[in-house]
């Protein structure tokens, strides 16, 4: 029977003839405050949702306030218990995110915890997943192979099965471009054009364009020998591993810095840190951040000033890079360490994701780790608290000041202390002997047994209690109002009593009798006034007609067949005034021949009608 530990990923390998066990270790939980049942695989800080992002390996995301309050928490649902999650990404515009799992597909989702794809890398095998990259419409992923895989379009693909294909770079074999060994890490500029840097699992960086896809370089001062025996090579494989990269923008952008200073970081084995020329592939610096370490991880800050670094053992480094390495005019290689900010431990097991936020004008460091919980800290390493305590914690509070105030205070109570030693041990209400211990040998039995000591004042419990009772907040008792004149007690010499007690009562003002006018109904004052004028009464309307004085008359003006239009109207309109009156009158004997003028009458009213109607104006102009 054969066993094995793997520190990284707290798993033992045991073998028994053809047999092979995978056993998790996990720490006891008793008495720690944990984010998640599982190890903690990322904790990233999304600055569009103002929320820290926290994935465990079991597959379980939450979302958490900056105070330590959860807002949401989901997994997917047909996830099976013996995948681990590996990694996390984000899109370039912060509406989706990606978790790569030791299943070999990367599960794509939405911020309502909900997968929307999931992309089979593996080509429906198991492999191990270590970082995920975007670049415009594209996604990369590698920790498997030498090579990288592309998923291409995704909008024009889906509803179709994602199927990896090759990157354009790798296929020029015969030049040996790429890498001898797994791609374990990469890192992508943020500025454009963009330039994407690969490190392998024997130290080996290669800078590629990520337009042509094509390879520009290779950083391979720090690559591990090829030419020791197969049994070195796999006991010293860990110690030229890298495990982060990070690209300095900043720098990049800077016109001084980006021709001679450093603007790539790499860390990985051994502890060590190195900074690189990309666009020189020359080593600028290297220093050994943690001592007697395989391996660390680092994360900078997005304006490259500080650089922090984490080991197995829980240590966190915060580092001062803002001058480090920026320029370069030897070829000597930079070795000093630079100036380290804070050095703390914030986790018991080992540091799996660092991040840098900003929060009012102040540095925050988010820190994750295998120990299940997630510490965000200030820029001194003072911690605020665990995501998942039962108390929330505040941000306005600068705790650097509020730790120097106390040590302050510590030493200031040890120098009065160290002064007055004799006077200490002599006190009663710190000792609670004194008087009464020294007296107890003159009291008899039955005071020994009647005597009480007061406990309140000679324990601590009951001085801790005095000072919380005497340091809380007052409360406003009821009183009674004696500083008034009008109050009623004082009038009739009795108790106040009830709720309208101490009313001020006075006499009301007498008011005058109001004298009557001659007019007592307002209608008739007002119809008094407008019955005198009767100017103010509205004229009457005039027609427009009778006023208007036109210099030709209508003949001039208007055509001919408009004219005898109108006088034919106008006669038929006087006909049809004068048999109105006849019509009207109804009789009610049965007479069945009317008059003879109102049947002239009728007959003149139909013929003017009919020339009416056939006689339009359209026709009469047709007709002229």
């Amino acid at each position: 029977m054969f066993c094995w530990f793997d520190d990284v990923r707290s798993r033992l390998f045991s073998t028994f003839r053809t047999n092979i066990l995978v056993w998790e270790i996990k720490p006891e939980g008793k008495n720690r405050i944990v984010t998640h049942d599982r190890p903690i695989v990322a904790a990233r800080y999304l600055v569009k949702h103002k929320q820290v992002m926290i994935v465990c390996q079991a597959g379980d995301i939450s979302f958490w306030s900056l105070e330590g309050q959860r807002t949401n928490r989901f997994s997917e649902k047909n996830f099976k218990e013996n995948i681990d999650t590996t990694c996390l990404a984000f899109d370039e515009f912060g509406e989706k995110f990606y978790t790569g799992g030791s299943d070999g597909k990367i599960r794509i989702w939405n911020y309502n915890g909900r997968v929307t794809r999931i992309l089979d890398v593996g080509n429906s095998t198991s492999v191990e997943i270590t970082q995920i990259e975007t670049l415009k419409r594209r996604i990369l992923a590698v920790g498997w192979s030498k090579y990288l895989a592309v998923f291409r379009d995704l909008q024009q693909m889906e509803g179709k099965p994602g199927v990896p294909t090759e990157w354009k770079g790798d296929k020029n074999e015969d030049k040996k471009e790429g890498h001898d060994d797994d791609i374990v890490c990469m890192s992508v500029t943020t500025f454009s054009p963009q330039l994407l840097a690969t490190g392998s699992s024997d130290g080996e960086i290669c800078i590629w364009n990520t337009s042509s896809e094509l390879f520009i370089r290779r950083l391979d001062q720090r690559k591990r020998p090829t030419n020791n025996s197969q049994t070195q090579l796999q006991d010293n494989s860990a110690d030229f591993a890298i495990t982060t990269l990070c690209f300095l923008d900043k720098r990049i952008t800077s016109i001084t810095s980006s021709t001679t200073g450093a603007n790539l970081s790499s860390c990985g084995g051994l502890g060590f840190v190195r900074f690189w020329n990309a666009h020189t592939g020359k080593l600028i610096g290297e220093f050994q951040a943690h001592n007697d370490v395989s391996t660390i991880i680092m994360e900078i800050d997005a304006r490259n000033k500080y650089l922090g670094t984490g080991d197995l053992n829980g240590l966190v480094k915060i580092w001062d890079i803002e001058q480090y390495c920026l320029q370069s005019n030897s070829s000597n290689i930079e070795t000093n360490l630079p100036s380290l900010v804070t050095e703390f431990t914030a986790h018991s097991d080992s540091i799996t994701c660092i991040d840098f936020l900003e929060k009012d004008t102040r540095t925050l460091i988010l820190t994750s780790s295998s120990d299940c919980s997630v510490v965000l800290s200030d820029i001194n390493g003072n911690a605020y608290g665990i995501f998942g305590q039962p108390h929330q914690w505040r941000l306005d509070v600068d705790l650097s000041k509020r730790i120097d105030d106390d040590l302050q205070l510590v030493q200031s109570q040890h120098d009065d202390d160290s002064h007055e030693n004799s006077r200490i041990f002599d006190d009663d209400s710190r000792l609670g002997l004194g008087s009464e211990f020294t007296n107890s040998f003159a009291m008899t039995d039955e005071e020994m047994l009647t005597k009480r000591p007061n406990v309140w004042e000679s324990t601590s419990i009951g001085v801790s209690y005095q000072e919380k009772r005497t340091n809380r907040r007052q409360r406003n008792q009821p009183t009674l109002i004696t500083t008034k004149d009008y109050v009623l007690w004082e009038k009739t010499g009795l108790a106040p009593g009830g709720a309208y007690g101490s009313l001020e009562t006075y006499e009301p003002p007498v008011i005058p009798e109001q004298k009557k006018t001659v007019h007592s109904n307002p209608n008739s004052a007002w119809r008094l006034n407008n019955t005198a004028d009767d100017n103010r009464r509205r004229p009457v309307a005039t027609t427009i007609g009778g006023n208007l004085k036109s210099a030709f008359d209508e003949r001039s003006i208007f055509p001919k067949y408009i004219l005898d239009y109108e006088n034919k109207q106008r006669q038929l309109f006087e006909l049809t005034n004068q048999s109105q009156p006849s019509n009207t009158i109804s009789s009610p004997t049965t007479n069945t021949n009317p008059p003879l003028h109102m049947r002239q009458a009728a007959d003149t009213l139909l013929k003017l009608k009919r020339q009416s109607s056939t006689s339009t104006p359209l026709n009469d102009q047709k007709a002229q």
